[in-house]
């Protein structure tokens, strides 16, 4: 049987130490679902289908923004710090050596934001990767992966203790958007590199009793994860409620009608 052997891209070796560094957090999930019929009716109305992960994110920072304190920092002195600016990494696909590697882009103040306004920004740096600050830092990453491996993990591991630094490097808060890499139902638990962090998985699809009428409703798969050295239960259990209502009721969707009756819920029976 023949095999293939090529040469491994050296950012893969960044998502090695990345691993390692983050299994030293202490990290609680949560995996819930949210009917986000409504939101995606208004999206197709407007003929904005691509906006929904530029809505998503925009819904997590606006959660985050009205209790910032889910996204503070402890530094070397064990201060917290909590920043009122919502910053969010958010994996972009890009071409490194030939092959597919995502790099993390910062949408910088999301929580400020209008959807179109940060829809705008991902795709253009779909488009071309370089506008992206994140790109430019290669050459440092390249410095990075100069040094032992018994000295990176342990310096990556301390980004979070350097909460300025986290903050310039990585942002605030991380969304790793599943979607847009494929499509299809499920969850997913990433690498816990910030103190929150949102997987958004994929969208199912199933029938509910919708104002008395048994209808097929369209519901997002999100992953809430957060560093329990920082934030406890509680405030995480009402950042997922404030954030499920930003998502049922389509905060930030332009027309503003995400409330009304849904047009693309079907009718069971």
């Amino acid at each position: 049987m023949g095999a293939q052997v090529r040469a491994v891209p050296w950012v893969r070796q960044l998502v090695i130490d990345t691993g390692r560094a983050a299994r030293r957090r202490h990290a609680i999930h949560g995996l819930f679902e949210v009917d986000v019929t409504s939101a995606r009716d208004a999206l197709r109305r407007e003929q904005t289908d691509q906006w929904f992960t530029a809505f998503v994110i925009h819904c997590v920072a606006a959660a985050v923004a009205a209790d910032p304190g889910i996204q503070a920092y402890r530094d070397l002195r064990g201060r917290e710090v909590v920043f009122d600016q919502v910053d969010v990494g958010l994996p972009i696909e890009v071409e490194v050596d030939g092959r597919p590697f995502a790099f993390t882009h910062v949408l910088r103040d999301a929580g400020r934001r209008a959807v179109k306004d940060l829809h705008q920004e991902i795709h253009a740096v779909k488009t071309d990767p370089y506008l992206s600050a994140s790109v430019h830092k290669a050459p440092w990453v390249h410095a990075y992966l100069l040094l032992p491996g018994f000295v990176r993990v342990p310096l990556l591991g301390a980004l979070h203790r350097l909460p300025h630094r986290q903050q310039a490097l990585a942002g605030t808060v991380g969304v790793t958007a599943v979607g847009m890499f494929g499509a299809g139902a499920g969850w997913g638990i990433g690498f816990q590199l910030h103190t929150l962090s949102v997987v958004v998985g994929g969208i199912a699809r199933r029938p509910i009793v919708f104002q008395g009428t048994l209808v097929e409703r369209e519901f997002l798969q999100l992953t809430v994860s957060v560093d329990h050295d920082v934030v406890d239960g509680a405030p995480a259990a009402r950042f997922i409620g404030r954030l499920r209502e930003l998502l049922q009721t389509g905060d930030g969707i332009p027309t503003g009608r995400a409330g009304a009756a849904p047009v693309h819920s079907r009718r069971i029976g």
